[in-house]
């Protein structure tokens, strides 16, 4: 989808996604209990990496975004948010 558009519905997905991606996370923290199961440490190790990469992404497309500089700047997250709402659906 090369379009006008496209950065809007890429934004659309990420405020529909992000919400349900840190709901499930959290739920499978929650339950995991204290002390933190391997699983949810490595969670949790996810969500913070993801974090550091999709900004260090975001901040390097920022040089070379021309016209479609929306798209540049959404699409690591957008990528990262869809993984995220597929792996924990």
């Amino acid at each position: 989808m090369k379009s006008l558009a496209r950065p809007f519905v890429m934004a659309g997905e990420i405020v529909w996604w992000a919400p349900q991606v840190i709901a499930r996370r959290t739920v499978r923290v929650v339950r995991g209990g204290w002390p933190p199961t391997p699983r949810t440490r490595r969670e949790l190790g996810r969500m913070v990496g993801e974090k550091v990469v999709a900004a260090a992404q975001t901040t390097a497309a920022l040089p070379f975004a021309a016209a479609g500089a929306a798209t540049s700047i959404l699409t690591p997250v957008h990528r990262r948010v869809r993984a995220n709402h597929r792996r924990l659906g």
